[in-house]
């Protein structure tokens, strides 16, 4: 099967201006927040009847009491206006307390969803998705989904609310004058649409450079070392630059197309106003426009051009995240080709066998593994060996499930391992890697991993057993010391006695040691060695080795060419057949004859 790659079409492959598909599965993750939803759109025609009596309270205003200068009974009028301000206050506030708390407990069941799909994908998507877009999926495109809800997605109803109960307003309260208004906007508001559907284009190409930004840092922050040692900084500067250069100018285009939006609504305002006062100056009182019709005619238009001119700003971020939303769904859409079978079963018993039958892998690329058949008995301790690039480590993928095999199958305890539960096969097979990777935390969580089932007392005995005990309690924390990204502030050999240490803490039933001692020194390679040999004790171990010093004592070494097992003995009997192991290992010992001698 073919990895699982998202590209660009993919990550944007919704397309249309307001998607209803994408707001609907947007919308089951607000369902369990409902009732905060229906208080906040209850608050609605709360805040828009507040809105819509204060410009006729005003006319009454001037109408009953300035232009005939009576003032009896202004105080009571200019009470109601302050009251209907301070209500449309408390409303706005507690819509915009629910409104984030909306946003933020969404995105935050987005985000868990996210992190959960990533934690639950395999391998080949890991291998062919740059960890600089997966991390922006939970990091800006979530932000943008946030900054909808909670100053978006209802504030737009809200606004549209208004938006009629004003039109609704001035109509009922002078007709002739409404035409002027209501004539415009159709004009303003296909305008604005128009603009707001070129404005997703654009944040939808600035969303796709982001990524690829956060990706290509991703990597020079992994690769700091290589650049330095290789002097590639500068050409890394420029291809970030150009990157940057994108970003800015998509951003820049947005940024001039918003400013645009507002501009035009702004002078749309202008002309609007003085059309009514042109139009406006014709009429007389019997016509039912007096100088308080006007004046409140000018207070809707105020209050009516604001629900537009903030339409455009609520469609700008309703752009953005309806493009988070497209890529956020783009992830979580995305399969994974490892998964746990429908049917999982249990073998009848535990003893540690291994069948390789009839085993063909590729990446896609070209056979790594080619009818590969083998038995590895119970308690055997089996060393791999062969040229770069024989398929030794992708063998071992497929052992554990990292990569599924294209043809054959693989058994453990006689039975295949596309039949367990991913959960208790990857428990059942520990791999003690070239690398340990430990990430930033104490020494103790780094041991136990976060599993519960494994108590601090266990962690600090797996810790004597490997001998990382050593080292560990000379540290002024101990097993509290916290550890930097990648605990890089520890040895590579402390690095691995932690490695080593999660084995016994875990007590996988088969060990599995990909190049352990590789990337150590001497010293630090005689004390990994010994634990390994403690650790292989009653287990099924697969020793895979470059070095061929360090499997000499396997029960059986098993060679590794062309994806083929070319040679199968102990290291006596495969140095008496003068193939191809005699010959690696000449190659690294430089006397065949000792080496036959040995």
């Amino acid at each position: 099967m073919m990895p699982a790659v998202m590209s660009e079409t993919e990550e944007t492959k919704y397309g249309s201006f307001l998607d209803i598909d994408l707001f609907a599965r947007f919308f089951t993750y607000a369902k369990p927040y409902k009732g905060w939803i229906v208080v906040a759109l209850l608050l609605l025609p709360i805040s828009t009847v507040a809105q819509m009596v204060q410009p006729l309270i005003i006319k009454q205003a001037v109408d009953q009491h300035l232009v005939p200068q009576d003032l009896t009974g202004f105080n009571l009028l200019a009470l109601y206006y302050a009251g209907l301000v301070a209500m449309q206050f408390f409303i706005s506030y507690l819509q915009s307390v629910i409104n984030s708390l909306l946003g933020q407990r969404v995105v935050r069941d987005i985000r868990r969803d996210l992190f959960n799909k990533l934690t639950a994908m395999d391998a080949q998507f890991f291998a062919t998705n740059a960890s600089g877009r997966l991390t922006n999926r939970i990091t800006n495109d979530t932000e943008a989904v946030s900054n909808m809800v909670s100053s978006g997605l209802i504030n737009l109803v809200s606004d549209i609310l208004l938006l009629i109960g004003i039109a609704i307003s001035m109509v009922i309260l002078s007709p002739k004058l409404s035409l002027i208004a209501l004539a415009c906007m159709p004009i303003i508001l296909i305008c604005t649409i128009l603009i707001t559907r070129h404005m997703r284009l654009v944040q939808r190409k600035s969303r796709v450079v982001q990524a690829k930004m956060a990706g290509h840092l991703t990597e020079q922050v992994e690769g700091h070392e290589v650049l330095r040692l290789f002097n590639c900084q500068e050409q890394n500067r420029t291809e970030f630059d150009k990157m940057n250069s994108s970003y800015y100018q998509t951003v820049l285009k947005s940024n001039f197309l918003e400013a645009f939006q507002f501009s035009f609504i702004e002078a749309s305002s202008v002309v609007v106003v003085a059309l009514l006062f042109l139009y406006g100056a014709g009429l007389n009182p019997e016509d039912g426009v007096t100088v308080g019709v006007m004046v409140a005619f000018i207070d809707y238009l105020r209050r009516i051009f604001f629900p537009i001119r903030d339409l455009s700003g609520k469609f700008t971020t309703m752009q953005a995240a309806m493009t988070a939303l497209e890529r956020i769904f783009a992830l979580l859409d995305t399969p994974p080709t490892i998964t746990t079978p429908t049917k999982s079963e249990t073998p009848k018993v535990y003893n540690g066998k291994i069948n390789f039958n009839n085993v063909h892998f590729d990446y896609g690329k070209g056979p790594i593994l080619k009818g590969v058949d083998c038995q590895i008995n119970a308690g055997e301790r089996v060393a791999v060996v062969g040229p770069t690039g024989a398929g030794k480590t992708s063998l071992i993928k497929l052992l554990n499930r990292t990569y599924d095999a294209q043809q054959g199958s693989i058994e453990i305890n006689n039975l295949a391992v596309d039949r367990y539960p991913l959960q208790q096969l990857r428990k059942m097979v520990g791999m003690v890697q070239q690398e340990t990777f430990l990430f930033a935390g104490t020494i103790m969580e780094n041991i136990r991993l976060n599993d519960s089932k494994i108590s601090s007392q266990d962690a600090m005995e797996a810790a004597k057993q490997s001998g990382a005990a050593t080292f560990i309690e000379q540290l002024p924390l101990q097993y509290e010391t916290v550890l930097s990204e990648r605990g890089s502030n520890l040895s590579a050999g402390e690095r691995q006695l932690i490695g080593i240490t999660r084995m016994f803490a875990f007590k996988p039933e088969i060990l599995v040691m990909d190049e352990a001692t590789s990337s150590v020194d001497t010293i630090s390679e005689t004390l990994i060695q010994n634990a390994l040999e403690k650790l292989q004790k009653n287990r099924t171990a697969i020793i895979i080795a470059h070095r061929l010093s360090t499997i000499l004592n396997s029960d059986r070494i098993l060679v590794l060419a062309q994806g083929e097992i070319k040679e199968s003995g102990s290291h006596t009997e495969l140095l008496a057949k003068d193939g191809l192991y005699a010959k690696l290992y000449a190659l690294q010992f430089n006397d065949k004859t000792q080496a036959k001698m040995a």
